[in-house]
């Protein structure tokens, strides 16, 4: 065999071996490391919903221990309506799942408090002296605005009695067994879910049983809306394409599944307090199916995990029992499809082959290198030490090798060949041979100061991000930040950026006299930009992005904030907060830009502002007078300011209690400008005041409750 195919053969061997035992080696552990992920998987997704829905009816059973202790120390009277919404109102503003409160004794007395965004609305019923009929009342904390109204003789279909809900029954239910005279019990009673008579939405209802001072007995109860469960399981990412879901034990949904088959909100609506058999989706049904059977045992309580098949498909499938009440429980389902953990065991596979395939060319290449470089001079070595041997001393072939044995080798040939020579004769032969950082201490303090604050947000960047990938949408917004943050680092300060948003502000660390003026020019400018780059990602195919802009001015401490082991340079104070605030309120107005007084006016007259609105923004006990910004004075095209001018006059009427007027003005404004949102909201409120005028303390401000 010679030198050349010896050393190709035992080099592609090694090269060959070590890439199947590669492979090999992956493809056996690759179902182990399946399984060990979506085991791991799986259960975080589990503890994440338990831990959620703990949160959720944790402060439900914990409020109504103690409402139960109000009625035994005599403060829960369901015929005194102020002192119960003086007692539940502040409580339901702290626990926003509960919707609702209802009281009501065995003489089907009830008083009912109900959430209806910023008002509140009680319904009560005495059988005892209303028969059938049902008594209202709507209001606002703190504000005059109370409506009163009663229905004497409700249809059969709309009468009311709280004894028979499924809150006072089953309540009723678990207290069969104590004696009239007995301690009430004091466990707490669930509900299966149902639609509540109310408000027609799905939730759950709590109730306890109470004994009042006097000694009547009563049952409160607290209404939890299940859409907040829903809403957490729909945006619970387990993985690419994986899903949880929640049942209760009749096997309805509660917690709707993240699948592009409930993307749709009718379609959503509709689901919930269905069973999955109920919605056509196959792979939801084949994994609680596939649990059920294999899994959770009736009661609910087994925590296991199965694959199962689906449309041709390998998913896994695990659950858990949670019980917030010893006779409910709800069951967990997370699943997720074998793809999306195989997804990088077959990218590795394919890596190997890939290197296995390049190490046997180089192999290829190496042995046939290694060949020339052994086999030519060895073969001529051969060959000439047959030639010496035949003492043929004439025309043997000069051997050279940057191999220090085969030169040696050959240089004692070549001695050998000379030694013979001379006896014979004289034959000639031929033998070849990296930068530094400079920083300051810095010390926790900071010094207040006035500044013109900027909060920027892109409009829809959720929906943008889901529909690229995490190497596209980070170079896209490279692109956006590369395009914006030197406009604000001309005469500004980049304070941080959150994910897509923008913080930024004037006047520090350098003293800036024209704050105003130049945060207003650069939020332009960053405008006028970004008009540039929307229309040219546009028409590369690529989504733009809309920015609204929140301005303000006011004072904030500006230094450093943090720990002494770790600083950020920043500011804060509520002026920074009413900053974030204006840049939400945008999409309320349909606007771009705005600001809030004083920005305007101290940014000087090179710039038209409309006034929008007065706000009062959560958090903040005063209004403040909100603008748009439209441009530059001798940029703003007049149909434009003539819009303006006429918002502006109906705005006044409007706060003059001048409403039918104010109406006319917007009446009379062109067809495309009566669409805008902040005429929307004018116009609402004038038909509002119209219908309902309010009293003698009305100010025209809205509250925006912006979170």
């Amino acid at each position: 065999m010679s030198i050349r195919w010896s050393l190709f053969r035992n080099l592609g061997l090694l090269v060959l071996g070590l890439a199947v035992a590669i492979l090999a080696t992956t493809a056996v552990t690759s179902h182990r490391i399946v399984s060990l992920t979506s085991e791991r998987m799986i259960q975080r997704a589990l503890e994440r919903t338990e831990v959620e829905l703990d949160v959720l009816f944790d402060p439900v059973a914990a409020n109504l221990r103690e409402a139960r202790l109000w009625a035994g120390n005599g403060i829960l009277d369901p015929d005194d309506a102020d002192s119960l919404n003086e007692l539940f109102v502040p409580l339901l503003r702290g626990f926003p799942q509960i919707s609702s409160v209802n009281i009501s004794d065995a003489e089907g007395r009830g008083w009912m408090l109900l959430r209806l965004g910023e008002r509140w609305r009680n319904r009560r019923t005495d059988p005892t002296r209303w028969g059938h009929g049902l008594r209202f009342r709507e209001f606002k904390p703190g504000a005059d605005d109370v409506r009163e109204w009663s229905v004497d003789d409700p249809p059969p279909e709309e009468r009311y009695d709280p004894r028979t809900r499924d809150w006072y029954r089953t309540a009723v239910e678990g207290a069969r067994t104590v004696e009239p005279k007995a301690e009430v019990p004091r466990e707490i009673y669930w509900t299966e879910p149902y639609v509540f008579f109310t408000t027609g939405e799905p939730g759950i209802t709590a109730a306890v049983h109470a004994r009042t001072a006097d000694g009547r007995r009563m049952v409160v109860a607290f209404d939890v809306l299940l859409r907040d469960i829903s809403d957490y399981t729909s945006n619970l990412i387990v993985s690419p394409n994986g899903f949880a879901a929640i049942l209760a034990s009749d096997r309805r949904i509660i917690g709707l599944p993240r699948l592009p088959e409930l993307r749709d909100a009718d379609m959503r609506k509709a689901a919930v307090l269905q069973k999955p058999e109920d919605l056509g989706i196959a792979v939801l049904e084949d994994a609680v199916r596939t649990h059920t059977e294999r899994g959770l045992t009736p009661a609910l309580q087994a925590a296991t995990r199965f694959d199962f098949e689906s449309a041709g498909e390998t998913w896994w499938v695990g659950g858990r029992a949670i019980r917030v009440h010893p006779e409910r429980r709800f069951a967990v389902f997370v699943a997720m499809p074998e793809r999306d953990l195989l997804g990088p065991i077959q990218e590795l596979r394919v890596f190997v082959a890939a290197l296995s395939l390049l190490a046997l060319g180089i192999a290829v290449v190496m042995a046939l290198q290694l060949a020339r470089l052994y086999s030519r001079p060895l073969a001529s070595l051969a060959n000439n030490s047959e030639r010496i041997r035949k003492l043929e001393l004439h025309g043997t072939t000069p051997v050279e090798s940057s191999i220090r044995e085969v030169s040696l080798l050959a240089g004692a040939q070549e001695r050998m060949s000379t030694a013979l020579d001379s006896f014979v004769r004289y034959v000639p032969s031929d033998v070849v041979r990296e930068l530094l950082e400079r920083g300051d201490a810095a010390r926790l303090g900071g010094a207040r100061e006035t500044l013109s604050i900027l909060f920027t947000d892109v409009e829809g960047f959720t929906s943008i991000a889901e529909r690229m990938t995490p190497e596209a949408i980070t170079a896209h917004m490279a692109e956006y930040f590369e395009a914006l943050l030197p406009i604000i680092d001309e005469y500004g300060t980049v304070d941080k950026l959150i994910g897509d948003a923008i913080v930024a502000f004037w006047g520090a660390p350098a003293p800036d006299a024209d704050h105003a003026r130049h945060a207003v020019e650069a939020t332009l400018a960053c405008s006028d930009r970004l008009d540039e780059l929307n229309a040219d990602w546009e028409r590369r195919g690529r989504p733009a992005l809309p920015t609204r802009f929140g301005l303000n001015c006011g004072p904030a401490m500006v230094g450093n904030v943090g720990s002494r082991s770790r600083l950020s340079y920043t500011a804060v104070g509520d002026s920074m907060n009413l900053a974030a605030r204006l840049e939400g309120l945008n999409k309320f107005y349909g606007t771009r830009i705005l600001a809030a007084e004083p920005l305007p006016e101290q940014a000087g007259d090179a710039f038209v502002w409309r006034r929008v609105d007065r706000v009062s923004p959560k958090g903040k006990t005063e209004a403040v007078e909100l603008f748009e910004l439209l441009g530059r004075t001798d940029e703003v095209p007049p149909e434009r300011m003539e819009f303006a001018r006429r918002y502006e006059e109906a705005l006044d009427l409007y706060r003059g209690r001048r409403w039918r007027e104010a109406l006319d003005a917007l009446d009379a404004l062109p067809p495309e400008k009566a669409a805008d949102l902040s005429v929307l909201r004018l116009r609402d409120g004038c038909e509002a005041c119209l219908r309902e005028p309010p009293g003698d303390a009305w100010q025209a401000v809205t509250s925006l409750d912006q979170k």
